[in-house]
């Protein structure tokens, strides 16, 4: 144990200098009472404000680039929002990170407005909306219950995911209204296929999703 013969004290842990009169110390020191905590490297906020800077770099690089050219470039406004895309799903990620199954929903929803995006600004051959978001959409609500499973949670934690896949399914019905589907099959099996699981739940399970309801409504 440290010691001050100035102020007649014994300090324990391990100091330079007295606390109160900073004078030389005797003694041995010992290790801290309570473990000294590694300051983190990479916050969230950190990582945020890093993303941000990219992203306006990068849209002022394409600005430029796209000045430069003189003619314009047909797929600058396609990087433009790929990168607010990009820079929403990794300010999303940092906030959810202690979500594991919110984290993935959300990446697998960024990966399908990618994808519709794409599509759009390539010429519309509607591969996003036959085949990526009908597959997308089912494997959503494989991903949620696997995912639920390996980290062993009551269906009551994660049903509200599955209510809120089935309903986002039906958007499906706004591209096959709208002529943007020219072969919706797909889609509207696997909106069949999510709506009559669900409904399974709903029925053998109503209790779990009472209680889920209950509990994020606060009813």
């Amino acid at each position: 144990m440290q010691s001050c013969d100035k102020c007649k004290i014994d300090i324990r842990g391990n100091k330079a200098r007295c606390p109160l009169c900073g004078g030389k110390l005797k003694g041995e020191a010992e290790f801290p009472a309570f473990p000294v905590l590694k300051r983190k490297v990479m916050t969230r906020a950190l990582l945020v404000r890093i993303a941000a800077f990219i992203l306006f770099a990068f849209c002022v690089s394409m600005v430029v680039v796209d000045y430069a050219s003189g003619t314009g470039i047909s797929w600058l406004p396609l990087a433009i929002i790929s990168a607010f895309v990009g820079f929403a799903d990794i300010c999303v990620t940092a906030y959810y990170h202690n979500n594991p199954l919110k984290t993935i929903t959300v990446q697998i929803y960024v990966g399908m407005i990618i994808s519709v995006i794409v599509d759009y600004f390539t010429g519309w051959h509607a591969w996003s909306v036959t085949w990526v978001m009908p597959s997308a959409f089912c494997g959503m609500v494989v991903v949620t219950i696997v995912t639920g499973l390996i980290l062993r949670m009551k269906l009551q934690d994660f049903v509200l995911y599955l209510l809120f896949d089935t309903v986002l399914a039906l958007i499906q019905f706004v591209f096959i209204m709208k002529g943007r589907n020219p072969f919706p099959l797909p889609a509207v099996i696997s909106i069949a296929l999510i709506i009559i699981f669900f409904a399974g739940i709903l029925l053998f399970r109503w209790r779990d999703f009472a209680s889920a309801s209950s509990r994020y409504f606060n009813t």
